[in-house]
């Protein structure tokens, strides 16, 4: 799997979702583009900030380890027990 080319569509998609995100980036795109020279990531700063939320909401890896309970407990509902029978 590229997770580049991942993230680019998860992004992409959030962003068509949203067309006030959509807009602001159109505007800062004009804005910054509209200058005589070349563009630098860190003139984008919105566009950076809608590619970090885009990782925060569709991460192209895993981000939780495999656990398991070390006493058995209770949260709210949920059981957990220390050594279950799978």
């Amino acid at each position: 799997m590229d997770t580049s080319s991942t993230a680019v569509e998860w992004i992409l998609s959030e962003v068509l979702r949203h067309p006030v995100v959509m807009k602001k980036l159109q505007n800062e795109m004009e804005r910054v583009v509209g200058r005589n020279r070349m563009v630098e990531e860190m003139d984008l700063e919105y566009l950076d900030m809608v590619i970090k939320e885009g990782f925060r909401l569709r991460p192209v890896a895993p981000l939780l380890i495999p656990h398991e309970s070390i006493e058995d407990c209770r949260v709210v509902i949920f059981i957990y027990v220390k050594d279950p029978d799978y």
